[in-house]
């Protein structure tokens, strides 16, 4: 009696990891079925979102590249080399641009920039002192 009552509970238990078997290959079938499903409406997706940045790209970059040549053909006039070509000058001095004749008279050497290029200069006449200011007489300051 209990070699037979073995053999069916071998019996049952291999019935039983069939049955698990099968449901497992079920399940595995749908999870996978699922899957490419998905993979399938999100391939879909990514190409509509790939067809829409191509079309917004097509149409958005030519407008924004002529904005940024014509801010840089602003830019460029704006520029002080621009500034040169028209006739103008910039003088540098040894600290910096000379803005004022009287800067320049004090500087002993400096240089003028045109627009073809630079020249050392220096003034005609040695730098001038400063002038000195006028004393206050002493004495009673005047009430009127």
């Amino acid at each position: 009696r209990l070699p037979l009552s073995l053999a069916r509970l071998r019996q049952r238990r291999a019935e039983r990891l069939a049955d698990l078997g099968q449901r497992l290959e079920r399940a595995r079938s749908r999870m996978l079925a699922d899957s490419a499903r998905q993979l399938a409406r999100d391939r879909a997706a990514l190409d509509q979102f790939a067809a829409r940045l191509a079309a917004g790209a097509t149409r958005l970059l030519p407008p924004r590249r002529e904005a940024l040549e014509r801010l840089d053909r602003l830019r460029q006039t704006l520029g002080y080399r621009e500034t040169l070509r028209r006739g103008f000058a910039v003088v540098h001095g040894p600290a910096g641009l000379l803005t004022s004749a009287a800067e320049a008279a004090q500087t002993p050497r400096f240089e003028i920039e045109f627009h073809d290029g630079r020249m050392a200069a220096r003034p005609d006449a040695p730098p001038a002192k400063p002038a000195r200011k006028p004393r206050q007489p002493k004495g009673q300051p005047s009430l009127f």
